[in-house]
């Protein structure tokens, strides 16, 4: 889907003075609400597709949830197929005026691998087409958003740092990654890991009884300390493979948010902990 591009929206006629706009942002995952909320703060409302908890790449949203688009101001998404489900969806109730932004375009991609934010720099690149996006829809509030913005990279910028720190802590013959499904290639790259191995390219694929002895002999050979699964997922048979092979069964957050890990940079910092705790 080709992004949109961004054209400025009139204030609402009627609207008393002084009185703070309100600009509808749809997004498509949990991650990209916090986001928009960070920099949008009071000036935005921000409903979101495939709310926190759920896959994000099987997710049929309800009417309420569509209905949302044909009221968008502004619709952000990740793109590179990440919301496969959702893109007629998206096409279909999102008015033709609406710019719709998908933030991985533009970026350096490995593999046609949709998950660019696991990787904090990469989130940041978002964060700023986030706020660009705004400042297209809703200039008034331009002030406002430049200096949310520049708060939300400093806290990003300092992350980043964090989550390097903690994964620089294991040793590096332990750092190696095993998960359910392939949704942390940049999160590897970005903090020096290793995948070893997948169970699945995408969820909803089935694994062969061939792909789950060689996930098992690859936990073995490369001497894995833990294998990782999601909390939106069903990982029955990496939970299968990690009990033949005498490894722990970890917890690491791709793209959704939830009572526990209920923002991006809590997202990040639970897997930073993670990783260093189950391969340290």
């Amino acid at each position: 889907m080709a992004s949109v591009v961004l054209t400025a929206c009139q204030e609402e006629e009627g609207a008393e003075e002084g009185e703070t706009p309100e600009v509808s942002v749809v997004v498509s995952l949990a991650i990209f609400d916090d986001f928009a909320r960070q920099l949008g703060g009071d000036r935005v409302d921000v409903p979101t597709l495939v709310p926190g908890g759920a896959d994000p790449h099987t997710y049929e949203p309800g009417p309420s949830r569509v209905a949302e688009l044909t009221k968008a101001d502004l619709v952000i998404m990740n793109g590179l197929g990440l919301e496969a489900g959702l893109e007629d969806v998206i096409e279909e109730n999102t008015p033709s005026s609406t710019p719709i932004v998908e933030l991985a375009e533009g970026l350096p991609v490995i593999d046609g691998n949709p998950h660019l934010w696991l990787d904090v720099q990469n989130a940041i690149a978002y964060v700023e087409h986030i706020h660009d996006a705004l400042v297209e829809i809703d200039p008034a509030g331009a002030e406002a958003y430049r200096a949310n913005t520049d708060r939300y990279l400093a806290e990003l910028q300092a992350l980043d740092e964090e989550v390097a720190a903690a994964i620089d802590s294991i040793p590096s013959e332990r750092r190696k990654l095993v998960t359910f499904h392939d949704a942390f290639p940049y999160l590897a790259l970005r903090y020096g890991l290793e995948v070893v191995s997948v169970v699945v390219a995408s969820p909803g694929k089935e694994p062969s009884a061939k792909d789950v002895a060689n996930l098992v002999d690859a936990i073995v050979e490369e001497d894995v300390p833990a294998v990782f699964k999601e909390p939106q997922l069903n990982a029955r048979i990496l939970e299968l493979a990690a009990d033949d092979a005498g490894v722990e069964v970890c917890t690491l957050y791709s793209g959704t948010l939830d009572k526990k890990v209920d923002t991006y940079v809590k997202l990040m910092r639970f897997n930073a902990k993670e990783l260093a705790r189950c391969l340290g």
